[in-house]
């Protein structure tokens, strides 16, 4: 059963990872801008994070095993209507509702898990596993991407996983149990709107405000809309007799830490791992399937030899103490990456990302352990779904605000050296000016010196703002880091075990 739900993941989580690689076709073939590519990313993950409450409270009330087959059939129907887009508005749309089956997949997967390993030590063994296939279906989706575009286009990107998926289906109704929240209330529709429209809203104005300016007025106003739903949000689900997420959990001092901590981690890791894929196709030539393997390779070996041993680095050291490195080591990888030129070595970057993949082996399932364990397993809805939130608002918010950051560092340095380019004209700069993705098109209609000559120079500039991204990437790491010392409790409660919660401090001295 455990196989199954892991199976599962590593098709959902495929969905976000499969894409990364084929950015770079996607300004090719259809013309994306860089916002436009943001989005495809970002679209799937606002609507998987704004309604994974509502997911879990679906999968609580109804049963979750029904929850799981009714996300996996959306994901295969949104699957094929990706496959048919024709310009980045179709895709962005279709990713969209891609995002509603994940968020009914992805905390039933949890919930199921929790409720079935219900023993403290096979409960860790169980999440470390669920953690690795996290890890994986993120890390071999870039590669599976990268050798499908070495002969097909990159709508074989989405149909390769519907017969993984039907597959994936047949096993999940013959293996998987059912469980529910015999306490569950109804539906919270408002409570799914205000989160949803407050997230993405935010989104927008963060994706959006290198084009239209940080201070604009439509930037501002989304950002105020943004505020108020949120607040909104909070408001109603503290008052409502039917909530879609508990606040009350968020009083466990050992849950909210937790969350608050892998956002941070999530931001930084997201945003980094978005810049470093589109680097090594526009800026450093590589071909997407050499730029899947540069990527996920060394992530994937550290990975396979690090989360197994994940429950051994959690009870030697404990929960806040692993969470707390994990993170800080995704601020190492972030200022590693920022060592990256023009003319640098793979090596710099491959090192990069093995630190990078070390950082997720250790906080993603400790971080995980620490926010499951902390209500009872018949309420593991609602820590399910929050875990879910964290991780892809961390991500949506990451490749949103650190992809604008580093486009306002292209637009400064790029608009400096335009002068140094031999053999165009001031009217075919115009607009190239805009992002990497717009100095990629003119490049292609150029003859081959000139072509040379802007993508040097664009992509120059490009690193220049990747540098200060990464920068602020590392402070957020190191700052979730320190908080988490700070903030996660010396005693890890595992509710519902109340007599045999254990001092990480203790454990740890003997």
């Amino acid at each position: 059963m455990l196989i199954v739900l892991c199976l599962v993941l590593v098709t959902v989580t495929m969905q976000v990872s499969i894409l990364n690689t084929a950015l770079p076709t996607l300004v090719h073939d259809l013309d994306a801008s860089d916002s436009q590519l943001q989005w495809i990313v970002d679209s799937y993950i606002v609507v998987l994070a704004g309604l994974t409450l509502t997911g879990a409270a679906i999968g609580d009330k109804y049963g979750r095993k029904k929850a799981l087959l009714l996300g996996l059939v959306l994901t295969m129907i949104t699957i094929a209507g990706a496959s048919l887009a024709t310009d980045p508005t179709q895709l962005i749309v279709w990713r969209a509702l891609m995002g509603i089956g994940a968020a009914l997949t992805m905390p039933a997967t949890l919930s199921i898990l929790v409720d079935v390993f219900r023993e403290k030590k096979e409960r860790r063994k169980a999440i470390a596993y669920w953690s690795l296939m996290n890890a994986i279906g993120s890390f071999i989706g870039p590669i599976t991407g990268g050798l499908l575009l070495a002969w097909f286009s990159w709508q074989a990107c989405f149909l390769v996983n519907l017969p993984v998926l039907l597959v994936t289906l047949v096993l999940c109704i013959v293996l998987v149990p059912d469980s529910h929240d015999p306490d569950t209330a109804r539906f919270d529709l408002f409570g799914a709107l205000f989160s949803t429209v407050a997230l993405a809203t935010l989104i927008w104005a963060v994706i959006e405000a290198p084009g239209h300016g940080w201070t604009s007025p439509q930037i501002l106003g989304g950002f105020a809309i943004g505020t108020f739903f949120a607040l909104l949000f909070f408001w109603w689900e503290n008052t409502t007799t039917s909530p879609m997420f508990e606040l009350t959990l968020l009083k466990s001092r050992q849950l909210s830490a937790a969350a608050l901590t892998l956002t941070f981690a999530f931001i930084a890791m997201s945003g980094a791992m978005f810049l470093a894929t589109l680097t090594l196709q526009l800026v450093k030539g590589y071909s997407p399937l050499q730029a899947a393997i540069a990527t996920s390779g060394p992530i994937v070996c550290v990975n396979l030899l690090v989360v197994p041993r994940a429950p051994w680095i959690m009870q030697k050291f404990g929960l806040r103490r692993t969470i707390a490195f994990g993170t800080a080591m995704t601020g190492v990888s972030a200022l590693a990456m920022t060592a990256t030129s023009m003319t640098s070595p793979y090596w710099m970057l491959g090192l990069a990302f093995a630190f990078m993949a070390t950082s997720f082996s250790v906080f993603m399932p400790a971080s995980t352990e620490a926010m499951m364990t902390a209500v009872e397993p018949e309420k593991s809805g609602g820590a399910s779904a929050l875990n879910q939130i964290t991780r892809q608002s961390g991500q949506a918010l990451g490749i949103a605000l650190l992809g604008g950051i580093a486009t306002v560092g292209f637009q400064s340095r790029f608009s400096q050296s335009v002068d140094s380019i031999p053999g165009v004209t001031p009217d075919q700069l115009q607009g190239a000016d805009a992002s990497l993705s717009a100095a990629v098109q003119l490049a292609d209609t150029l003859p081959a010196e000139s072509q040379a000559a802007i993508m040097e120079v664009a992509g120059s500039a490009y690193l220049y703002g990747m540098k200060i991204a990464l920068i602020l990437a590392a402070v957020l790491a190191f700052s979730g880091a320190l908080f988490a010392v700070r903030a996660i409790p010396h005693r890890i409660t595992h509710a519902g075990e109340l007599d045999e919660s254990w001092d990480e401090e203790e454990d740890f001295a003997k």
